[in-house]
């Protein structure tokens, strides 16, 4: 029996540490464009976003969704493995406990599919678990480019498993349900290869990523619902817009799997900044009354972060052929405060001092 004092505990200290993370990758981030912040692990900054603060929170859903103590380990250890990169500066004893942490939220779904039913969803997500831990395994092992690749399957195959989950009761087409099917196997083949064959891999990659975008966007109930007013509306403009940036990051991969330059880096920005951070948003309003049982009062200044990530993304975009730094610096800045102030929003949010 779960003690509710403990679970409690447990989970503000994931979910601090995750935050804690995320500040971080932030800092880091802004170094790279040349912004003076001292003592900031710049190289670890895409693993400390990924696997810190995203494998946080995404096994802290899952573990909460099981309501089982031990189910606290692997968001904990994800916790602590960004406590290990970014204040110790220890890259082994990092990627030990995000591959104990991925590990552990594979063993979270394989007990989800085996303790209650199996589906669909619950196997895309439990592959982008898979994913997770090879992308950290192929990383101790020396290959960055092939961890990276696999870290997008993470996020993506989560998501899309997410987005599915909720579209069960929905009856899709059969040409719907086969072209979520062949995405998902596309995503998976790409990270077979990303090891042996890093063009075909990339290719497959950034054609299942369209595809999903499109699937998405045609078949996903956030379009419908985007002139909703309160957070339904909220929830749906943050998710079509991160569906419209993981096409466009999708199409810059492609391109640059042809012609390699700066644009095709953005690209994966897009996609990592763009669509994952859109998600963030969008199901912040349902994620904190599951996590931590508060509820926010709607205000339209939640929508505001997700419009100042659009423009400062496209700022980013517009810089990068030209690697205009100033420009690159500025829209860095606009990252980080499209983060900070959705923070700020939905603490005042909880707190009911906004309306």
């Amino acid at each position: 029996m779960t003690t509710p004092a403990l679970w409690r505990t447990g989970i503000a200290v994931c979910a601090l540490l995750a935050v804690s993370a995320m500040l971080a990758g932030i800092a880091a981030g802004l170094v790279r464009f040349g912004v003076p912040i001292p003592a900031v692990p710049v190289a670890l900054h895409g693993a400390v976003m990924i696997c810190a603060v995203f494998g946080t929170v995404i096994s802290l859903e899952r573990a909460v969704a099981l309501q089982r103590l031990p189910g606290l380990l692997s968001p904990l250890a994800a916790g602590l493995g960004g406590l290990a990169a970014w204040a110790i500066g220890s890259v082994a004893a990092a990627q030990m406990l995000w591959a104990f942490a991925a590990a552990a939220l594979v063993l979270l779904y394989l007990h989800a599919g085996r303790s209650r039913a199996w589906s669909l969803h619950l196997v895309v997500e439990m592959a982008g678990a898979v994913c997770w831990l090879i992308g950290v395994l192929v990383w101790a092992a020396g290959d960055l480019a092939a961890a990276v690749m696999s870290w997008v399957a993470f996020l993506v195959l989560t998501i899309a498993g997410e987005r599915r989950e909720l579209m069960q009761m929905i009856r899709l087409p059969r040409i719907a349900r086969v072209l979520f099917v062949l995405a998902v196997a596309m995503v998976l083949l790409s990270v077979v290869l990303s090891p042996v064959w890093a063009a075909l891999a990339a290719l497959l990659l950034w054609l299942a990523c369209a595809l999903l975008a499109l699937w998405l966007l045609r078949w996903d109930m956030a379009p419908r619902k985007w002139s909703a007013p309160g957070w339904p509306g909220h929830v749906a403009q943050c998710l079509t817009v991160g569906y419209v940036w993981l096409l466009v990051g999708a199409l810059l991969g492609l391109y640059g799997v042809l012609s390699p330059g700066p644009l095709p880096a953005a690209g994966l920005h897009a996609v990592l900044l763009g669509f994952v951070l859109a998600m963030v948003f969008g199901h912040a309003p349902i994620m904190l009354p599951a996590l931590l049982r508060l509820r926010p009062v709607y205000s339209a200044w939640a929508r505001v972060p997700l419009w100042l990530l659009a423009a400062s993304l496209l700022l980013r975009l517009g810089a990068s052929p030209s690697g205009d730094l100033s420009a690159l610096a500025l829209a860095g800045i606009g990252h980080a405060l499209a983060i900070v102030l959705f923070g700020a929003v939905m603490v005042a949010a909880v707190r009911g001092k906004l309306s």
